[in-house]
């Protein structure tokens, strides 16, 4: 857990994502379609509510969210291969909030949103500038996950009044501008 005092600089790590990328080949489109046709027939038996629609972090946490996320490009993305996470709970959701959209129109909107180049050993959806999905059609985890020290900032509310954040893999580092919490008119 991190803890610092309220006017003090905080330094967080990410990861950092080396990968390279590469086309998607027709191969992991079927995989999707065929995990999504599963989720779709899964939705019709499926006990309990769908996943809920979470916001993301607003404000100084969410500008430094954001940073991180641009930062790292994605390491957190590496399993979810052709499945996204996507499930049950996932598409009924989507189901729910377009209901015009049979099961047809669901599976098109998602291959629509395959990117032609994605990150190599990777989300099917992970491209170039990141997720190549909306919000509201990523999983449930896709959009509350939060690696370790970024994580305990944000659910930590962490004090600071800059944040520099850095990302590093195998000796590579790379460091972020500082994020400067907004002066507070007194």
């Amino acid at each position: 857990m991190i803890r610092n005092q309220p006017d003090e600089d905080l330094a967080i790590g990410v990861p950092l994502n080396r990968r390279r990328l590469k086309p998607v080949v027709p191969q992991r489109v079927r995989n999707l379609r065929k995990h999504l046709v599963e989720a779709l027939r899964a939705v019709r038996t499926m006990k309990g509510p769908p996943s809920p629609l979470r916001p993301e972090p607003e404000g100084f946490a969410g500008q430094v969210v954001r940073a991180a996320c641009t930062l790292c490009k994605g390491w957190c993305c590496k399993g979810g291969g052709e499945h996204a996470y996507l499930d049950e709970r996932t598409l009924a959701r989507v189901r729910d909030a377009r209901p015009e959209l049979d099961a047809r129109a669901v599976l098109r909107l998602y291959a629509d949103s395959v990117p032609e180049k994605a990150y190599d050993s990777s989300c099917i959806f992970h491209g170039e500038r990141g997720c190549t999905l909306d919000r509201a059609l990523r999983s449930d985890i896709c959009n509350v996950y939060l690696c370790g020290e970024l994580g305990d900032f944000v659910l930590g509310n962490v004090p600071a009044r800059r944040v520099d954040l850095f990302a590093e893999h195998e000796g590579e580092r790379r460091r972020s501008r500082v994020t400067r919490r907004p002066v507070q008119d007194g």
